[in-house]
This record gives C-alpha cells, structure tokens and sequence, in this order.
C-alpha cells in the first residue's frame, strides 16, 4: 500500500475521531453505567466506530478513492464566494432560535434553507425532507423519550 500525505491524514483524521468516540463512551460510562445515561451514547457511538471503520477499510481496499480530485471552478456566484460565511451565519441563527421560535420550525427552517443554499430546486422535495428532519426528532424526544423540548408545533 502506498502511503501518501493525503491517505496518512485521511487515516490520523479517522484514528483521532475513532479515539474521541471511546473516550466519550468510556467517559460516560465512568459517570454513570446506567441505561438511561448509556442509552443514546452506546449505540451512537458503536454507530460511530462503524462508520469510521467502514470508511478506513474502503480507503485501504480501494486507494484510488483517496487521490486528489479537480479543483473546482470559480463561477463567481454569491453561493461559492459566500457559501462558508452565510452557512455559519445559518447556524449561529440556527441556535439562537432554537429557544425562541422552538426545535420544531427552527429545525424545518434550518433544513430548508441550507437545501437551498446548496443548490437544491425541488421545493416538493426540500418541504417533504425539511418537515421530516425538523419535527421527526422533537417528536422522538418528547413522545417515546418524556424528554421535554420547546416546541412551538408538536406541544
């Protein structure tokens, strides 16, 4: 296996990740081994070590995946001279609404407008996947969870 710059930070990159993960798990479990502290962080971070070993096995199998890929053109659009500083902005907004205006339309709101910042156009789409993503978790949380989160829709 030829080992380049880019595929020894792709591997650091998925090893210090991998390290955060079990030290999050294991930290949480020192805290407290009982179900409802481990119930969403034991699955979320075996999820995790999953992916991370899905991604490294597919990155040593097939090197190719992991060459340089084209530079992209500069259009010169708002979208690809803003597109960073506007999607931090989103989220800053994002978080500040959160309490305000409730997890549920804060959520949908989110969804969208980041689908169409990136360029998607299908609004039939983009309303279907944003309802979904927004209210699926609030629902989640608060019906079969008893976690109660500010909503403005689903209370």
């Amino acid at each position: 296996m030829n080992i380049t710059l880019n595929r020894a930070g792709h591997f650091g990159l998925l090893l210090v990740f991998a390290a955060f993960v079990v030290w999050f798990a294991h930290n949480s479990w020192m805290a407290s081994p009982t179900t409802i502290n481990m119930l969403l962080i034991g699955p979320t971070a075996l999820l995790a070590l999953g992916l991370i070993i899905a991604i490294a096995v597919g990155l040593f199998l097939h090197p190719e995946r992991d060459a340089d890929g084209p530079e992209e053109e500069n259009d010169g659009s708002l979208r690809q001279r803003f597109g960073v500083p506007v999607a931090c902005l989103m989220l800053t907004l994002y978080i500040l609404s959160l309490e305000t205006i409730g997890y549920d339309i804060a959520g949908v709101l989110f969804c969208a407008a980041t689908m169409i910042m990136m360029g998607k156009r299908n609004y039939a789409i983009i309303a279907a996947y944003s309802l979904l993503v927004g209210f699926g978790p609030v629902w989640i949380l608060q019906y079969p969870m008893g976690i109660p989160v500010y909503s403005l829709i689903l209370e």
